[in-house]
């Protein structure tokens, strides 16, 4: 599995993985419930998306599709 994108937030991060879903990639959210422990973690602990190493290369181009603002709503 490889590291694909550090959303700002788990909203993102659930965005993200619903919109790879839709385009056949496997998705995988980690680190999402270190916020509860933030106090003890150190402050670059975040929320990461992994996908499958086969994928790697779908998910990077759906990434800067959404970094583009192709999925945005008018």
């Amino acid at each position: 599995m490889q590291e694909v994108y550090i959303p700002e937030n788990n909203i993102e991060a659930y965005l993200i993985q619903g919109l790879m879903e839709a385009e056949g990639i496997e998705c995988e959210i980690r680190g999402e419930f270190l916020a509860g422990g933030a106090g003890m973690l150190p402050a670059n602990s975040n929320v990461s998306l992994w996908v499958n190493d086969r994928q790697e290369t779908e998910a990077r181009e759906l990434l800067k599709r959404y970094e583009r603002g192709d999925f945005a709503q008018d």
